[in-house]
C-alpha cells in the first residue's frame, strides 16, 4: 500500500496538519502497514538550495543539477511537458523509538509558471463535478493547488510506474482536493482518494465572523441537522467562498475522515451529499509522552516559578499556560475571564497564580530584538506597539492583559508574543535554566477554550505530564478525551481525578446580552465562572494528589496516542472504504 499525502506542509510544519503528519509517519503501526509514504505539495522557497529543508535529501532537482538515476528521466519529461520545476527527495522524521523515517517528498513549483493544460483540467472539473474555477482564480490559495494537481499526479505516476499496489491520495484539507479530483478523473484502478478534514472552513468563517461565535452557531447547527437543513438555508449562500466550493467536492472521495466530533456535524451541515456519506472519525493523536516521575514534574514547576519571579518579583503557588497561534478562533480572552473569576478564590486561600501566554501574530523575534526590548522597557512584562513588539492583533490582546493585571490582586498574566521560552529567545528575561519543555511538564493547567477548534492537540499535550486541560465544548478533542478517561476510570476500578475542565460555552445564554465579535461578551461570564470553580477544586494541593493526577493523565494520553489512532481508526476507515 502506498499513501500520497497532499498538503502545504510537505516540508515544513506550520500548524495542525504538520503535527498530524508527524504523528502518523513516526507511528510504528502506520509504517508497518504502509509500504511507501509520499508527501506532495507546492514548492515554496524556490530560490533556496535546500527546498526540502536543512535535513532533506534531494534526489532530483534539475535546477541544481541533481539527477535521480531511478526517476530522473521521467521527472524531467514532466517538467518539459508541463512547463514546471519538480523537486524530489526524502525528509527525515525522528521517531519516538529513536529510529528515522524517511518518506518521499515531491514538490512542484507553481508560483513562477502556469502548468500546461491547466485550463483543460479546470474545464474537466466543471464538466465532471460542477466546480466553477473561474469564480475563485483571484484567490492564490485556490489557484496554487489547482496548478499543483496535474504535475503532482504526473509525478506520482512516474514514481509508482510498474507498481500494482493500492495507492491512496489523501487530501489534507481543501488544499489536497484538486489533486484528489485529478486522481478520480484518471480512473486508474490503483487509485483511491480520501479527504482528511482537519476543519470545516465554512464553519470556521461563520463562527469567527459573527457575534456570539460558538454560542450562536452550534445550537443552530443542531437544530438544522434535526430538520435536514443545510448551512446555506441557515446562513445564506457560501458559493463565493473558495474553500467552501472545494470542500463540497469531498463527497466524491472514497473516504471522508474527520478529526473531531464537531467536524462530523459541520460536514453534515454542508448539504445532503454529506448527510448521506460515510464519515469516519479519525481523531488526532497525542505524541508519545515520556513517563515523567513526580520529582521531574516538581522540578519543572520550580523552573516556572523561577521564571515568574524573574519577571514579576514573586513566586506564585500556581502557574498556568496557553501556547497557541493568536487567531480569533482561539478565544484567548476566555483565559482572562476565567482568571478574573479565579482571583477571589485565590484570595480566600491566600494563593497566587501566574498565567504564561505564548502566542504570536507576527512570528518569532530575533534574540537581539528581545534583548533590546527587555533592556529598554522590561519586555515581556511591558509591551510597546509596533514591530518588533506588538502587531495590531497582539496589541488588542495586550490591552486585555493590562486590564486584568491592573484589577486582579492574586493573579497575573505574562504575555510573551512569540513561541520561544528560554533565556536566549527571551532576551535574558528568563533564568538560564528555564526551557520550553518546562511549560509542558510543569504547568498546573493548559488553557484552550476556543470558539472553533476541530481537535486541539496543544491544549491536551501537558495532560500526560500531570496538568489539567481547560477546554471548551467547541473543541473536537473532548469526545476522544472523555472516552479515554472513562476507559482509565474503568481500569482503575475506583475514582480517578479529573484531567480536564470543560467550559460549556456553546450553550451560552445570549438572551439579554450583547454578543461581541472577537472579544469578551457579558454572556461568557457565567460559563467562565463555572470553569474557574471547577478548576480551583480540581487543582492538587499535595504530592499525593499530584502523583495521582500525573498517573491518570499519562494513562489517558497513552490511550489517545497515535498508535491507537492509526490502528483503531485510520487504517480501519480506509480498509472499510475499499470493500
Amino acid at each position: 500500500m502506498i499513501h500520497v499525502h497532499v498538503t502545504h506542509e510537505a516540508v515544513r510544519k506550520v500548524g495542525g496538519i504538520g503535527a498530524v503528519l508527524q504523528g502518523l509517519i513516526t507511528a510504528k503501526t502506520y509504517r508497518a502497514a504502509v509500504d511507501r509514504i509520499i508527501l506532495v505539495g507546492p514548492l515554496v522557497d524556490r530560490h533556496r538550495r535546500d527546498p526540502l529543508g536543512p535535513e532533506g535529501i534531494i534526489l532530483y532537482d534539475n535546477w541544481q543539477g541533481i539527477w535521480s538515476e531511478d526517476h530522473g528521466s521521467a521527472l524531467r519529461a514532466i517538467e518539459t511537458a508541463r512547463g514546471v520545476r519538480v523537486v524530489y527527495g526524502r525528509r527525515p522524521f525522528k521517531c519516538p523509538d529513536g529510529t528515522i523515517a524517511e518518506p518521499e517528498i515531491l514538490l512542484v513549483n507553481v508560483e513562477s509558471s502556469v502548468p500546461n493544460g491547466l485550463d483543460a483540467f479546470k474545464h474537466v472539473l466543471y464538466e465532471r463535478f460542477g466546480l466553477a474555477s473561474d469564480r475563485h482564480e483571484g484567490q492564490w490559495e485556490f489557484e496554487q493547488f489547482m496548478r499543483l494537481a496535474e504535475p503532482a499526479l504526473d509525478g506520482i505516476e512516474a514514481l509508482v510506474a510498474g507498481v500494482d499496489s493500492p495507492i491512496w491520495f489523501i487530501a489534507h484539507e481543501f488544499m489536497g482536493l484538486p489533486t484528489a479530483l485529478r486522481a478520480i478523473v484518471s480512473e486508474d484502478r490503483r487509485f483511491h482518494t480520501a479527504f482528511y478534514a482537519h476543519e470545516v472552513a465554512t464553519a470556521r468563517k461563520i463562527i469567527e465572523g459573527q457575534a456570539g461565535h460558538d454560542a450562536s452557531f452550534y445550537p443552530l447547527l443542531s437544530k438544522a441537522l434535526e430538520q435536514e437543513e443545510s448551512v446555506e438555508a441557515v446562513f445564506g449562500s457560501q458559493d463565493d467562498f473558495f474553500k467552501h466550493a472545494l470542500v463540497c467536492q469531498a463527497i466524491h472521495c472514497d473516504a471522508i475522515l474527520a478529526v473531531g466530533d464537531r467536524v462530523v456535524d459541520e460536514l453534515r451541515f454542508l448539504g445532503a451529499g454529506f448527510r448521506e456519506a460515510t464519515i469516519d472519525l479519525v481523531y488526532n493523536g497525542l505524541p508519545q509522552a515520556e513517563r515523567l516521575p513526580l520529582a521531574g514534574r516538581k522540578r519543572a514547576r520550580r523552573q516556572l516559578a523561577d521564571a515568574a519571579e524573574a519577571l514579576l518579583g514573586f513566586r506564585p503557588d500556581l502557574t498556568f499556560s496557553h501556547v497557541s497561534r493568536l487567531v480569533p478562533s482561539k478565544a484567548m480572552w476566555r483565559d482572562l475571564l476565567v482568571l478574573q473569576q479565579l482571583d477571589p478564590l485565590l484570595q480566600e486561600r491566600r494563593r497566587t497564580a501566574v498565567l504564561f501566554v505564548l502566542a504570536t501574530e507576527a512570528g518569532s523575534r530575533l534574540p537581539a530584538s528581545t534583548q533590546h526590548m527587555h533592556t529598554a522597557y522590561d519586555w515581556p512584562v511591558v509591551h510597546c506597539e509596533g514591530y518588533p513588539d506588538l502587531s495590531p492583533g497582539e496589541l488588542a490582546f495586550d490591552l486585555l492583559v493590562r486590564r486584568h493585571n491592573t484589577r486582579a490582586r492574586n493573579s497575573r498574566v505574562v504575555f510573551i508574543n512569540q513561541f520561544g521560552f528560554d533565556a536566549l529567545s527571551c532576551g535574558g528575561a528568563l533564568p538560564k535554566a528555564v526551557v520550553f519543555d518546562d511549560l509542558r511538564r510543569g504547568t498546573d493547567a493548559e488553557f484552550g477554550q476556543s470558539i472553533y477548534e476541530p481537535f486541539g492537540i496543544a491544549q491536551i499535550e501537558p495532560m500526560g505530564f500531570g496538568a489539567l486541560s481547560v477546554v471548551s465544548d467547541a473543541c473536537g478533542c473532548v469526545g476522544f478525551l472523555e472516552t479515554a478517561y472513562a476507559e482509565v476510570a474503568q481500569r482503575s476500578g475506583g475514582t480517578v481525578p479529573p484531567v480536564h475542565i470543560l467550559g460549556q460555552y456553546s450553550q451560552g445564554q445570549l438572551e439579554g446580552a450583547v454578543p461581541i465579535v472577537g472579544g469578551p461578551s457579558a454572556w461568557e461570564a457565567a460559563p467562565s465562572r463555572v470553569v474557574a470553580d471547577a478548576l480551583f477544586d480540581a487543582l492538587p494541593t499535595n504530592d499525593s494528589d499530584r502523583q495521582s493526577l500525573l498517573e491518570t493523565g499519562h494513562a489517558v494520553a497513552e490511550i489517545m496516542s497515535w498508535e491507537r489512532v492509526v490502528g483503531g481508526q485510520l487504517l480501519a476507515a480506509l480498509k472499510r472504504a475499499t470493500r
